[in-house]
C-alpha cells in the first residue's frame, strides 16, 4: 500500500509514500517449544518489533540520501559513503559532483532522521519498503527534497543544485544508440564473412549445452558430412533422456536446433533461415526473433527480448570467435538497465567485460597441444571470485581424459584430479563422455547421421 506525505507544524517528510513491495518470500515466525516430561507446550511468540535507528544531520554540508530499506534488511546498519559497499548510484554522484563535497549515506534500515532545521524524514515501519532518493542543502531555510526510486540520482541533484549532469548510463545509451544504428541494414557479404559464419555455426551446433570453452576444440575435430547429432544422458538401466538434437543441409549447415529439459521434454526448437548459403534469420516457435546482417567479417544479429533490443556484433580475431552485445530497453527512462557486453583477446585470453568491468578471464594454451592447460578466473569488485584450471591430456587417438586442479588461486600448487573421459568414433567424432558430477558418474552418449 502507498501511504501520502503529510505535512505537520513543523515540516515532516515521509517518503513511506514511494514503498513498493520486493519479491521476496516473507520468512514465517517459527513458535516457540517448551518440552516437559509428561507433554508438549507449544507457545508462538511474536516477532521482534524492529527498533529504528535514529540519526541527527547537522546543517553546513550537503546531503544525498540513498534509500533502500526493507523488512529483510531491516536489520543491517546505515552505511556511510566510506564504506567497502558498492553503490553505482554514489559512484556515479562523486564522479559527476567532485566539488560539491556531498555527504552521501546509504539507509539500508528503519530510521528516523532529525535535521537541524527541524525537518523530519520517517523511513520506520515494520513490514514497510522505501526505496527513495532525499536532498538537503544543508541551510536552515533548505527543504529536504525526495524523490521516488533509487536510480538517476545524478540528475536528482543535479536538479537541486542547478548543474545539468547525466548518469553514465544515460550517456551510454546515446553512444550506444548511434553504434548501433551505424551497424544495422549493413550487408556487405565478404569471404571474411563466411569464416565468421562458419565459426558462429559450429557453435550452434555443439552436440549439447554446457561445453565448457576448453573443450570445445574436440567437438569441432571431424569430416564428416552430418546429416543428424542427438545427444543423451544415459540413466539407470541403460535409458536415453533426450538434451539436444541438430538436423544439417546437404551442404553442412545447421537447418534445426531442438532443445530439451531433464526429464527430456522438449522445450524449444530454433530453425536457421540462409539465402545463398548465408544465414538471413533465425526462427523460433515458427516467428522470427533474429534477423542477420554482415558487415564484411563482422556478422551483426539483432533481436527483440521482451521490453529491450539486442544487438550482437560477432567477428574472429586470432582464431577466435569474438563478440560484443548491446542490450538497449526500449523505453529510455530504464536506461539504467541498459548493458553492454563485450570480448577482447588480451595476452592469448578472453577477457569478458559487462559495461567495462572485467567479468571473466579465459587462458589456454595452443589449441590441439597436449597436455591442453585452461584456466577460468571470475571477479567481483575487482576481486578475484572464482579461480578453475583444468587440462586435457591425450591418452591415445581416440580417448582423452580431462582433469581439474584443486587450487583456487593462480599461485598455488597443482593437485589434479580426474573429472571424465571423452570418447571418439572412427569418424573423429565425439561418441561419448563420462564423468563425475556431484559424486555421481554420468554419461552423455552422442548420435550421429551422415549424407552418403
Amino acid at each position: 500500500m502507498k501511504h501520502v506525505l503529510s505535512i505537520l507544524l513543523i515540516l515532516t517528510l515521509s517518503i513511506s509514500g514511494f514503498a513498493q513491495k520486493k519479491p521476496v518470500a516473507k520468512k514465517k515466525a517459527q513458535p516457540k517449544t517448551a518440552v516437559s516430561k509428561k507433554e508438549v507446550v507449544v507457545e508462538e511468540v511474536k516477532p521482534e518489533k524492529i527498533k529504528p535507528d535514529t540519526l541527527q544531520v547537522q546543517k553546513g554540508k550537503k546531503y544525498v540520501f540513498l534509500v533502500d530499506v526493507s523488512e529483510y534488511s531491516g536489520q543491517s546498519d546505515v552505511a556511510y559513503v566510506d564504506s567497502n559497499e558498492e553503490n553505482s548510484e554514489k559512484a556515479e554522484l562523486q564522479r559527476n559532483f567532485p566539488k560539491e563535497n556531498l555527504e552521501i549515506i546509504n539507509i539500508k534500515k528503519y530510521t528516523y532522521i532529525l535535521f537541524e532545521n527541524k525537518q523530519t524524514l520517517d523511513i520506520t515501519g515494520d513490514g514497510k519498503s522505501f526505496q527513495a532518493l532525499a536532498y538537503w542543502g544543508g541551510k536552515m531555510d533548505d527543504k529536504v527534497q525526495v524523490k521516488e526510486g533509487t536510480k538517476m540520482a545524478t540528475e536528482f541533484v543535479g536538479e537541486q543544485i542547478r548543474s545539468k549532469k547525466e548518469s553514465s548510463y544515460v550517456v551510454n545509451t546515446k553512444k550506444y544508440k548511434k553504434e548501433v544504428a551505424s551497424l544495422q541494414n549493413k550487408n556487405k557479404i565478404t569471404s571474411k564473412s563466411r569464416e565468421t559464419l562458419k565459426a558462429l555455426l559450429n557453435g550452434y551446433a555443439l552436440p549439447f549445452a554446457d561445453i565448457r570453452s576448453e573443450e570445445m576444440a574436440l567437438y569441432q575435430q571431424g569430416t564428416a558430412k552430418l546429416k543428424t547429432i542427438d545427444s543423451y544422458i544415459i540413466k539407470n538401466k541403460g535409458a536415453r533422456t533426450p538434451l539436444k538434437s541438430i538436423a544439417f543441409d546437404n551442404d553442412g549447415l545447421p537447418t534445426s536446433v531442438s532443445f530439451y529439459d531433464r526429464e527430456g521434454k522438449s522445450k524449444g526448437k530454433k530453425e536457421f533461415v540462409y539465402k545463398d548459403g548465408m544465414l538471413s534469420k533465425i526462427m523460433k516457435d515458427d516467428q522470427e526473433v533474429s534477423s542477420v546482417n554482415y558487415d564484411d567479417n563482422k556478422i551483426v544479429i539483432t533481436e527483440n527480448v521482451g521490453d529491450a533490443n539486442q544487438t550482437t556484433i560477432f567477428w574472429l580475431e586470432n582464431g577466435k570467435l569474438l563478440r560484443k552485445s548491446y542490450t538497449l530497453m526500449a523505453d529510455d527512462k530504464f536506461s539504467y538497465m541498459n548493458n553492454f557486453v563485450e570480448e577482447k583477446f588480451e595476452n592469448n585470453c578472453v577477457v569478458y567485460y559487462i559495461n567495462n568491468v572485467v567479468w571473466t578471464r579465459d587462458c589456454s594454451g595452443a589449441s590441439n597441444v597436449y597436455p591442453f592447460v585452461h584456466t577460468y578466473t571470475s571477479f567481483q569488485n575487482k576481486e578475484v571470485l572464482q579461480f578453475r584450471k583444468s587440462k586435457i591430456e591425450k591418452k591415445d587417438d581416440r580417448t582423452y581424459e580431462k582433469f581439474y586442479s584443486t587450487a583456487e588461486r593462480a599461485e598455488q600448487n597443482d593437485f589434479y584430479k580426474p573429472w571424465g573421459t571423452i570418447h571418439f568414433d572412427e569418424m573423429n567424432l565425439v561418441d561419448m563422455l563420462k564423468f563425475t558430477k556431484d559424486n555421481n558418474e554420468q554419461t552423455i552418449k552422442i548420435d550421429y547421421t551422415c549424407y552418403e
